[in-house]
């Protein structure tokens, strides 16, 4: 018997009357982790099929296959990597459905990566400070975007992790140092001209 698809999974968890207990954050339009609710906006495809097929969820077995638990739809739930690694191995599914109660809501993947980079920069102060320096200059939003952009493209990833917090961190004070270097070129450029004009 193959593996059901997540469709099939999020279809039978929709109509089960135990879906309170083992996918209470279900939404059969919308693909997300049954026990926590963490969702990306990038999943979403023309059909909620697809929408469910794209979603970067796991399957995993209430009752797990190393305890006689089966591949059936119900016995399979669809959850994100850390609700995965953390949900418990165990015989009894109100086991399962206990933990879930339990879970802490997460935000959405892209509300995460925010947030990450957020707390990010308050360990680069440097950086909010060359922020502020440049912030009302014509098109300095583009010029730091742009700046932002190359640093991440010489920035390695954590596989299953994506950017580090220490990266994150190191891309933003690589930022506020450039930035500097940049205001002191133009401070001393615009000093030359000073200088230049006054002998004039």
């Amino acid at each position: 018997m193959s593996v059901p698809s997540k469709w099939k999974i999020a279809q039978h968890w929709n109509e089960s009357p135990r879906r309170e207990d083992f996918a209470p954050h279900l939404l059969l339009d919308e693909p997300c982790c049954f026990a926590c609710g963490w969702f990306s906006e990038r999943w979403k495809r023309a059909t909620a099929q697809a929408s469910w097929q794209r979603a970067s969820l796991e399957r995993a077995h209430i009752i797990p296959s190393s305890l006689g638990g089966s591949d059936d739809v119900s016995n399979l739930l669809l959850l994100c990597k850390p609700c995965h690694q953390e949900s418990p191995d165990w015989v009894d599914p109100a086991q399962m459905a206990r933990w879930i109660a339990t879970r802490e809501e997460r935000p959405s993947r892209e509300l995460e990566t925010f947030l990450a980079w957020f707390a990010a920069a308050e360990k680069a102060p440097e950086f909010k400070d060359a922020l502020a320096s440049v912030v009302a200059e014509e098109g300095a939003a583009e010029r730091v975007s742009e700046l932002l952009q190359d640093l991440l493209g010489r920035a390695g990833t954590h596989f299953g992790v994506g950017y580090s917090q220490g990266t994150r961190v190191a891309v933003l004070q690589a930022a506020a140092d450039e930035i500097n270097r940049r205001a002191q070129q133009a401070d001393g450029e615009a000093d030359e001209s000073r200088s230049v004009a006054i002998q004039d």
